[in-house]
């Protein structure tokens, strides 16, 4: 048998860890537009909650981006975190593990994000598609 992943089976196990197809992720500018939507987005998403990117500020639910170890912004990818959290494939971290962050000149703390087991089986199905492309 192949090491291809068919439509219906199980992915194989990844020798590899997937990687987000871009550098960061982007933050959210005035009066720009989320890309909810894209497939390649939400699989580079995934792979950003795997790498640990992705927070959410305080008790108000924003999704926010760690650009470095104490400093946050508002993620452009907002939505599309909100969905994956409402399908079950990613889910916040336990409240032991809040870091304290600065967003803007305020701190205030932050709740890191983490994939579920099927967040973590469909990042693999989906990088597992890309690198046939």
């Amino acid at each position: 048998m192949n090491d291809q992943l068919d439509l219906f089976g199980t992915p194989p196990t990844p020798t590899h860890r997937p990687a987000p197809g871009r550098q960061c992720p982007p933050v959210r500018q005035r009066g720009q537009r989320s890309r909810a939507g894209n497939p390649a987005v939400t699989t580079d998403v995934l792979a950003e909650v795997h790498d640990q990117r992705y927070g959410l500020l305080d008790d108000t639910d924003r999704v926010v981006v760690f650009e470095d170890t104490d400093r946050v912004r508002v993620a452009l990818d907002e939505e599309a975190v909100h969905e994956l959290m409402a399908q079950g494939y990613v889910e916040r971290r336990p409240a032991r593990d809040t870091v304290s962050c600065h967003h803007g000149v305020v701190r205030r703390p932050v709740l890191p994000l983490r994939l579920t087991k099927r967040g973590r089986t469909l990042l693999h199905r989906w990088s597992a598609l890309r690198s046939l492309d």
